[in-house]
């Protein structure tokens, strides 16, 4: 069962490099664009070749092989191409992968079918480097590094959807042809393919989710209504007023067919099931947490807060939610699509606490100092890099290894820089999302309690009660 991607390579490659080292990641990260922008794209390219053929990882060479360029020379050829047709800048080159289930096939083969797929994808315009990887036991994947410039005319190859498909189906049919296995199409209606695979590798999704809470629910009822009224309680809206029936979650924006989440989980199946339950006294829901520990020390509604308590809040939220899922079910079920996002969170709310960054404007101000200051440091550390190369010139010690210090100070500088200027995008990006959702946690908070009137989100401006004072 071989699996396969295509990404960018722009700029810098350390990313790049860490990621491809663990291939089990791929899923994650395939379009994540890799790279700053200010370094020598022949030094990229020369990173990713010399990554994708180490000797380590390829048993001292054995397993290379270039396509329209040499194995040795593979940087040297690339880089002419691009020279010829003066197309240094931009994504210097494409790194693909293909990689076989574990246990299966052999290097051997692994590297036949590796360079069949470049020679049949891009064999007739480009140059490729295929290496084949025999580092992690059992393990047997295939790299591609492919030239961004067709050694015919000189255009460059862009990535599409549609090459992204047909690599995969070569693929599939080189491994069939040779007796391996394939992943096979997703038979459930309405998943796609990557959330098919997710499942199939034991990631949370979206539907497996809601799978869980149907079993859960199941364990608590003996009727359709009791199901029903488990699965409100839970944040779910059923609806079976359409040929088909849906649900969804409070959090979630468009619904998801019974029939889609598989065998077992049609709406027919899931009440048959409830009528064949018997214990229904022995299980039932654990009684929930009180939305309001995810304010807590927060005073303000969710539509007037600042970014610090807005972001603090959210954290919070995803914090409870991991933490005792069954205890906060609505909360886990509105923010389980930012668990794997948590440490971004985390990274988001430092920065504005760091800073004191409480609105918008305060951002993207504090953006575009740090974009300045970006600018600066790359010129001291070109001039940095200068003076080192005169200092080495001049066989003086001392200068070189005052250069090599600052170098090294602006560079970690300049990646704290980047990674600021990347959470802003991301607090701008994100700051809706986190409100309407502690929007709904914060309606739940409100829900159901007895002579407390929410004003801030009815939308009244006074209270129901006279001895209660009018919020601010």
């Amino acid at each position: 069962m071989a699996t396969t991607s295509l990404w960018r390579v722009k700029g810098y490659i350390g990313k790049l490099i860490l990621y491809a080292s663990n291939p089990e990641k791929t899923k994650e990260q395939t379009n994540v664009e890799t790279g700053n922008d200010d370094t020598d794209p022949e030094q990229a390219l020369g990173d990713v070749l010399s990554y994708a053929g180490r000797n380590e990882a390829t048993e001292s060479q054995e397993y290379v092989h270039g396509i329209n360029c040499g194995v040795k020379s593979a940087k040297e050829d690339m880089m002419t191409i691009k020279r010829k047709f003066n197309k240094l800048g931009g994504v210097v080159a494409y790194h693909g992968y293909q990689s076989f289930a574990e246990g299966e096939g052999t290097s051997d083969e692994a590297h036949e079918i590796g360079k069949a797929l470049a020679e049949e994808l891009w064999g007739d315009e480009f140059q490729v480097l295929v290496t084949t990887h025999l580092d992690k036991e059992s393990h047997i994947h295939n790299h591609f590094v492919i030239n961004t410039v067709s050694k015919k005319d000189g255009h460059k190859f862009h990535r599409t959807k549609e090459d992204y498909y047909r690599m995969r189906e070569v693929s599939d049919r080189l491994c069939r042809e040779h007796g391996l296995s394939v992943i096979s199409k997703p038979a459930d209606k309405g998943m796609n393919y990557s959330e098919w695979r997710a499942e199939q590798e034991g990631v949370p999704t979206l539907r497996s989710s809601i799978r869980s809470a149907i079993d859960l629910a199941i364990k608590c009822s003996i009727t359709k209504q009791q199901f029903i009224n488990a699965m409100t309680e839970m944040g779910f809206i059923i609806d079976e007023s359409g040929k088909h029936a849906k649900i969804k979650h409070i959090g979630t924006e468009r619904f998801v067919r019974f029939r889609s989440l598989g065998e077992g989980y049609s709406i027919e199946e899931i009440i048959k099931r409830v009528y064949n339950n018997k214990e229904r006294a022995k299980f039932e829901l654990p009684k929930q947490d009180d939305p309001q520990n995810v304010f807590e020390g927060e005073d303000e509604p969710v539509r007037i807060m600042t970014y610090i308590p807005l972001f603090r809040s959210y954290n919070r939220a995803i914090k409870i939610a991991k933490e005792r899922p069954h205890y906060n079910f609505r909360i886990y079920y509105l923010v389980r699509q930012d668990f794997s996002a948590q440490r971004l969170y985390e990274d988001t709310l430092d920065l504005l606490v760091d800073h004191n960054l409480k609105t918008a404007e305060d951002v993207i101000s504090y953006k575009a100092e740090a974009m300045r200051q970006i600018d600066e440091y790359i010129r001291l550390r070109n001039e940095a890099r200068n003076h080192l190369k005169r200092a080495e010139r001049a066989m003086d010690l001392v200068e070189a290894d005052k250069a090599r210090f600052n170098i090294n100070v602006y560079s970690m500088t300049l990646s704290k820089l980047r990674r600021e200027v990347t959470t802003c995008d991301e607090v701008l990006e994100r700051s809706r999302h986190v409100r309407d959702n502690l929007t709904v946690i914060e309606q739940e908070k409100f829900k159901g309690k007895v002579g407390v009137v929410n004003e801030h989100i009815s939308g009244r401006g006074g209270s129901s009660r006279k001895d209660e004072p009018k919020r601010s």
